[in-house]
């Protein structure tokens, strides 16, 4: 494989797609050593048209500020009518860039992490006769736009069965699909250090109970309200507070933080996030299917505060089905569902129900079907 080339094709549109390319190089690092293939990623919509890389760079303030919208955008446009009139569309502004990246790179394996990349490279390889493998992991686990999945691509990864029940309602059923799990960094798996260990490298306490709030790269949630109605509950706590690429938050928690009853820590956006969880006892975030996999990783229960609808409404009912955790919409109701959690009984049941979720070999089943997937 040493002369083999990797080609991972992602959108910086929130921060599970990076994330999950990221862990599948580091993988089949990991996997094949010095024998490991030339890997790249390349961000797409990036270095496309201004107007196609405008509209990708609108996912992250229309997610944050008008779900609801991205709501009605998602479900109006999961159809196959509207998946093949978004592939013309865009084809003559994505698929010409596509074709000069292909021809530049001359990838002899292609990995899709991203939904809106599946088709147009198919249809940018028939035009360049550049016939290779294309490989599809798809990083919603549960619920996902139709979009994902073009019959087109030699194979197509789900996370869960759930998501190959959702296949076949969209009406594929087709030999190319496999169940393998949700591709996550392989260093969540690995305990380098104690708990204890970790919140003092932190200049934490290391006997409080700690909670972790997160809200994605964008640092989304409403996590400010949620910390403050926790003021009000008289826990025994301390917190650390993860707020990506969101600055006025981090900026605003750091400014208020004295008139928090508990102690706080705050990061911006931090590749430590295995560390940070690992220091934690319990993570509030909304439903972004990564950081839900992460933390299954940890054993960390999981207080859910909102999803993005359409591909998210479904990481809840897992969470819920699967007793991992709460889902509490109302910020008011958050300190009763942190004090029923840190009760031992309640947190140990969440403990084992997430024990028996973790699934360490994803990642590596994964890279293993990249690494033995056959010239065309």
């Amino acid at each position: 494989m040493r002369n083999k080339k990797i080609l991972y094709l992602f959108s910086e549109t929130g921060g599970g797609h990076r994330s999950a390319a990221n862990a599948l190089v580091e993988t089949v690092k990991e996997i094949m050593g010095d024998d490991a293939p030339k890997q790249e990623l390349a961000d797409v919509f990036a270095s496309s048209n201004k107007l196609i890389s405008l509209l990708a760079n609108m996912y992250a303030p229309i997610t944050r500020y008008f779900p609801l919208l991205w709501g009605v955008l998602y479900h109006t446009t999961n159809s196959n009518l509207s998946i093949l009139i978004m592939a013309k569309v865009s084809a003559p502004f994505v698929g010409k860039k596509l074709q000069a990246l292909i021809k530049e790179k001359k990838p002899d394996i292609i990995v899709s992490v991203h939904p809106m990349t599946n088709h147009i490279a198919v249809m940018a390889m028939r035009k360049i006769n550049h016939n290779v493998p294309i490989i599809t992991v798809v990083t919603d686990p549960v619920t996902f736009h139709r979009v994902w999945i073009s019959p087109l691509v030699d194979r197509i990864v789900l996370a869960t069965e759930d998501a190959r029940t959702l296949c076949r309602k969209y009406g594929y059923d087709i030999d190319n699909i496999e169940v393998l799990g949700f591709p996550i960094e392989p260093k969540f798996f690995k305990i380098a250090s104690s708990k204890k260990e970790l919140r003092k490298s932190m200049g934490i306490a290391s006997d409080k109970f700690t909670l972790l709030f997160m809200g994605g790269g964008e640092g989304g949630g409403n996590i400010f309200e949620y910390i403050a109605a926790l003021n009000k509950g008289n826990l025994d706590i301390q917190l650390v507070v993860v707020t990506g690429r969101n600055r006025a938050l981090k900026k605003r928690l750091e400014e208020n933080s004295s008139k928090f009853s508990f102690p706080m820590k705050v990061y911006g956006f931090s590749e430590q996030i295995s560390d940070i969880m690992g220091a934690s006892d319990l993570i509030i975030t909304k439903a972004g299917p990564g950081t839900i996999r992460e933390a299954i990783s940890k054993s960390l229960p999981i207080i859910l505060t909102s999803f993005l609808p359409g591909q998210e409404k479904g990481n809840v009912e897992y969470v819920l089905k699967m007793q991992l955790g709460d889902f509490v919409t109302d910020r008011k109701k958050i300190v009763a569902a942190v004090r029923k959690i840190m009760q031992p009984e309640t947190y140990s049941r969440h403990v084992s129900a997430l024990q028996k979720e973790n699934n360490p070999e994803a990642v590596y089943n994964i890279a293993k079907l990249i690494l033995d997937c056959k010239d065309k």
